[in-house]
């Protein structure tokens, strides 16, 4: 294989990896936001819903948005302007992969070696940004009280739904009061 053939095939390798990236970083938002009580997409799901068919309903509507969406509703609640900003940025950076990369006439087949490598760099960088981005998603939601970290000495973390709270707060209030009666 030629010089040029092998800038070629990593650039193909980038564009596949960048490609799974986005995946991966709309699919993390998506889940996180899932798992969140606190976190409501309202005008798609009643009110009289038991817990189950309103979580599967809360997915699918998750699911079925886009990532513009999704950073709207999350806009719409309790979430830092500059985390809503660094989630606006991440998506400007999908969005450049996805709608314009080509725009730019990186076409591998009619690229040199040099330009297949500038782009492969390119994408490398959007490719850590994402990355970068699906870590920081508990982070937002932990300064945003949707969730509670607990920051592992191995760098792991442990992930608790705070709406868990909201869900308890009848039965706690009953219990209490069920106590003072006594």
């Amino acid at each position: 294989m030629s010089e040029l053939d092998v800038a070629r095939f990593l650039y193909f390798q980038e564009m596949a990896a960048t490609y799974l990236s986005v995946g991966k970083f709309e699919s993390m938002l998506i889940s996180a936001m899932h798992m969140c009580d606190r976190v409501k997409v309202q005008k798609a799901l009643g009110l009289d819903e038991d817990a189950w068919a309103l979580s599967v309903a809360k997915k699918s509507q998750l699911e079925g948005s886009t990532l513009g969406s999704l950073i709207k509703i999350l806009e719409r609640h309790n979430v830092d302007p500059a985390d809503i900003a660094y989630l606006r940025w991440i998506k400007d950076k999908r969005d450049y992969f996805i709608h314009r990369l080509f725009h730019d006439h990186a076409w591998p087949g009619e690229m040199d070696a040099e330009s297949c490598q500038f782009m492969r760099r390119r994408l490398l960088a959007i490719q850590l940004w994402l990355e970068r981005g699906e870590r920081k998603i508990w982070r937002i939601f932990e300064r945003a009280g949707f969730i509670e970290l607990d920051h592992l000495e191995d760098g792991g973390l442990l992930v608790m739904n705070s709406g868990i709270y909201d869900l308890i707060q009848a039965d706690i209030t009953k219990l209490g009061s069920e106590g003072a009666d006594a």
